[in-house]
């Protein structure tokens, strides 16, 4: 349990580091990097809320969940089990 809360800190504090670079641009390489790796992982993230939709919906709070799916992907679909 310990690795996945792990896991989550350091997924948010790489969007925080994104959206940072969105405000802020990094110097290169750092900077391209960072924003084609965020979109690419955000991507990853919106076709999990996709493939998952019947299961979230299901949950309580359906919205919450996706947000969830969308900002830790696969981490947080371990949780709902």
């Amino acid at each position: 349990m310990l690795i996945w809360k792990l896991a989550k800190t350091l997924l948010v504090l790489f969007w925080l580091a994104a959206l940072v670079n969105l405000l802020m641009p990094f110097p290169e390489p750092l900077g391209g990097r960072l924003g084609w790796l965020a979109g690419i992982i955000l991507i990853a993230h919106v076709v999990e809320v996709l493939l998952f939709n019947s299961r979230l919906s299901t949950r309580s709070q359906p919205w919450l969940e996706r947000l969830q799916v969308l900002l830790f992907g696969v981490l947080h679909m371990r949780s709902l089990r």
